[in-house]
C-alpha cells in the first residue's frame, strides 16, 4: 500500500489564527483575481516532498529523520512579508515569508534532503525557500491577469510581521488529494534537540 508523504513544520495555533486573519483580508483586497485560497488549516512549511512512498518504508524514513533531528537544536523564526512564486510578474503562487536569517532551516531542510537522497529520493534541484503558501493563481489565468495580481501584491502594506514559528518538531505527513483540497495527517513527530527553556 502506498501513502503520498511530505516532510513538514507544522504551525501553532496562534499562528494559524494569525494567518487565516491575513488570509481573509487578502480574499477581500484580492477578490477580482483568480486566485485558489489555501485551506488554514493545512497550512504548513514543507521541508521535503516524497510523493507516492509503500508504508513499509515508513520506519526507515522515520529513523532518517531522527538521525537529522539529533542534530539540530530546537529554534524560533519570524513569519511575515508577502512573495510570489516565480516573481511578480507571472505569479503562480501566494506565499507568506519565514525569516531565516541565520540559515538554520535551511540547514535543517538540506539535511533532510540529503537523509532521504540516502533513501533513494532525489535531490532537491531548486534551493530550499521556506514559505507558508497563502493561494495559488489559478491555471486559466492569463499573463495580463497575473501580472496585475502582482503589482497589487506589492503594494500592499501591514503584513511584515505575523508571528512566530516554533521549530521543534518535523512531521511526517500523509496528504490525501480531495476535490475540496489536500487532506493532511500527521504520521509521526520527530523532535529536534531541546535547548533550556525552549
Amino acid at each position: 500500500m502506498n501513502y503520498r508523504l511530505f516532510i513538514a513544520i507544522n504551525l501553532p495555533p496562534e499562528l494559524l489564527a494569525a494567518l487565516q486573519t491575513a488570509q481573509r483580508q487578502l480574499q477581500r483586497k484580492l477578490a477580482s483575481h483568480p486566485l485558489r485560497w489555501s485551506r488554514p488549516e493545512g497550512i504548513h512549511l514543507t521541508l521535503k516532498f516524497l510523493g507516492d512512498t509503500d508504508v513499509a518504508r515508513i520506519d526507515a524514513i522515520v529513523e532518517a529523520l531522527a538521525a537529522v533531528t539529533g542534530r539540530h537544536a530546537a529554534f524560533e523564526l519570524p513569519v511575515g512579508g508577502l512573495g510570489m512564486f516565480p516573481n511578480a510578474r507571472r505569479p503562480n503562487v501566494l506565499w507568506v515569508g519565514v525569516a531565516d536569517e541565520a540559515r538554520k532551516l535551511q540547514k535543517l531542510a538540506g539535511d533532510v534532503d540529503k537523509a532521504m537522497a540516502r533513501l533513494g529520493w532525489p535531490r532537491e534541484k531548486r534551493a530550499f525557500n521556506g514559505h507558508l503558501t497563502l493561494a495559488r493563481v489559478k491555471k486559466y489565468a492569463g499573463s495580463r491577469e497575473r501580472r496585475e495580481l502582482g503589482e497589487q501584491v506589492l503594494s500592499l502594506r501591514g503584513y511584515e510581521k505575523l508571528g512566530v514559528l516554533p521549530v521543534h518538531t518535523i512531521h511526517l505527513m500523509r496528504s490525501q488529494l480531495h476535490p475540496d483540497g489536500s487532506i493532511y495527517t500527521e504520521l509521526r513527530a520527530i523532535p529536534l534537540l531541546r535547548r533550556p527553556g525552549f
